[in-house]
């Protein structure tokens, strides 16, 4: 029924995948790129989205994190996909205490009883690529320790050579005008790479940590350096309920404050973006806890990151998305080098003009940033506008954000919130410390710009020199040429001067024998003169 590549190590794996799409009516795909034959059975048809998301939740694994990480990329598929596949969780079955017991003993070389004074054998969570479990320092500090699944890395490089496989026929086979599956699959790639390293998020988490540990409001989990390693990572317990939870039983949780609390996760996510410049790309509601006047934020996997040039063109964006106008947009747009030269300008900021006039006169309170985000996203992919993928990710943090303050708060507005903090954050950029200390940041650039001076200027001058050589070894050469060609054009002239002396010798040689002979003995003297030139040049050489 299939055609399946031999070169694969996972050839079983494969077959499955193949035999899923098919499933999924999705078979289709799979003629087109020449990997199956005409023989799909008919089954109840639903949409397309809830497919792809039945298909990816039954292949599990890799796919049920592609799906995720594609929930966070509007810019690449169409809105309702991404709606379907944030449903899809990774949860699966824990793997045994015994294993957890090796995999520690193995990263940390010790046993698992004398490392903590306490483990709980049963996981609290438990995903695809590890579980947690509750435990005890020897101080008797309660941390949460992520153990990595065994062999979970081969499972994932399997599906990742399958998927760069399937990617790379899709591209070829399949026209895509938006979609690029090969940067679908190298984003992924790198995504799964990272979550495979538990180094990776313990540095991120620790980020998180310096930027929040003088906020009592908000709680990120300290990491245990000594108990953590790329496969376990022992970091702090964070008390609290998961807002999820808050969310679905708010009868059970009364007493809570749900506006403050949504005030409070949107000043911490705004600090996140437009102070520290690292933030979370997934705020959803399992990945918050709730503790009385305090939030906390778990799973670091995915982050975004801001320059403080880009910070600064952002706050200008939002900004001009708040006040509805569309000149100033497009100055971000071309300020953040996603405009190219060639864009037409005038037409990008008649359809921003046409997505903002919606919201002309109207208050803060009606206007709605996802319909705004996402009418903005198809004016950019209208005008061929790459948009980076932090951009993408801070957008549909923003989102999520919006979509979380709704939950708790029905009155809820994010362009309503988030104005303060914006307000706030441009009158301190008019402060004299503020603009001292900018000042002080572009003396720097400017003394660190003219003590690397002399040495552009020798890299400079050495270049021009370069150049200069080559300039007059050209010049040399083009007067060769010319000479040359001055050569070549007396012999042309001299040659037909031979030819016509011939043609005058027998036209006179019957009427003025003297004068034919004449012109003969002209001719072949030019001649002569005119071969020992081509001879003595040739000696030359």
């Amino acid at each position: 029924m299939f055609k399946i590549p031999k070169r694969f190590a996972g050839i079983k794996r494969f077959e499955q995948i193949l035999k899923v799409i098919a499933k999924y009516e999705l078979g289709f795909y799979l003629e087109k790129i020449g990997v199956k034959n005409k023989s799909l059975f008919s089954r109840k048809r639903v949409t397309r989205p809830i497919e792809l998301r039945m298909m990816f939740e039954e292949l599990s694994g890799s796919f049920v994190k592609l799906g995720q990480l594609l929930s966070l990329r509007p810019d690449l598929i169409p809105v309702e996909y991404c709606e379907e596949l944030s449903k899809l969780q990774d949860s699966v079955e824990p793997f045994s205490y015994a294993e957890v017991e090796h995999v520690i003993k193995a990263e940390l070389k010790k046993p698992v009883k004398k490392l903590f004074r306490s483990f709980d054998k049963k996981p609290i969570a438990s995903a695809s690529i590890g579980q947690v479990h509750l435990a005890r320092l020897k101080s008797g500090k309660k941390v949460a320790v992520k153990v990595m699944r065994p062999g979970i890395k081969a499972l994932m490089e399997e599906d990742l050579e399958i998927l760069d496989y399937l990617s790379r026929l899709f591209k070829h086979h399949i026209r895509q005008e938006l979609v690029d599956p090969e940067e679908i699959f190298s984003e992924f790639k790198e995504y799964t790479e990272n979550e495979l390293d538990y180094m990776k998020e313990a540095c991120n988490i620790q980020k998180f940590y310096r930027n929040f540990k003088n906020n009592p409001k908000v709680k990120i989990p300290r990491v245990y350096e000594s108990l953590t390693t790329h496969r376990v990572l022992t970091m702090e317990f964070i008390e609290g309920v998961e807002l999820k939870k808050v969310i679905s039983h708010p009868d059970k949780f009364k007493t809570y404050n749900m506006k403050k609390i949504s005030g409070l996760i949107v000043d911490s996510v705004m600090k996140q973006i437009f102070i520290d410049g690292f933030f979370h790309a997934d705020p959803h509601p399992g990945n918050i806890l709730i503790k009385e006047k305090s939030i906390g934020f778990i799973d670091f996997g995915i982050v975004g990151r801001l320059n403080d040039e880009l910070k600064e063109k952002l706050e200008m964006m939002f900004i001009s998305l708040m006040h509805r106008d569309s000149s100033a947009l497009v100055k971000c747009f071309i300020s953040l080098n996603l405009v190219d030269d060639d864009v037409d300008e005038a037409s990008l900021k008649k359809d921003l003009a046409g997505v903002l006039g919606e919201y002309y006169d109207t208050s803060l309170d009606r206007i709605n940033m996802v319909d705004l985000f996402f009418k903005s996203l198809r004016v950019a992919r209208k005008h061929s506008i790459k948009l980076p993928k932090d951009f993408v990710l801070l957008g549909k943090a923003l989102l999520t954000l919006q979509g979380v303050g709704i939950e708790l708060n029905p009155g809820f507005n994010l362009v309503r919130e988030t104005a303060p903090f914006l307000s706030k954050l441009v009158k301190q950029k008019k402060k004299p410390t503020y603009i001292l200390r900018r000042l002080a940041m572009e003396t720097e650039r400017i003394a660190e710009f003219v003590r690397g001076l002399p040495d552009e200027s020798q890299k400079v001058f050495r270049t021009l020199e370069k150049a200069d050589v080559a300039l007059d070894t050209i010049n040399k050469d083009i007067k060769g040429l010319i000479s040359e060609l001055r050569v070549e054009s007396w012999r042309i002239v001299m040659g037909i001067i031979i030819a016509s002396l011939v043609i005058g010798a027998s036209l006179t040689y019957k009427t003025d024998a003297w004068m034919g002979k004449g012109l003969i003995i002209l001719a072949c003297l030019i001649l002569l003169y005119l071969m020992f030139s081509v001879f003595k040049e040739k000696k030359k050489y």
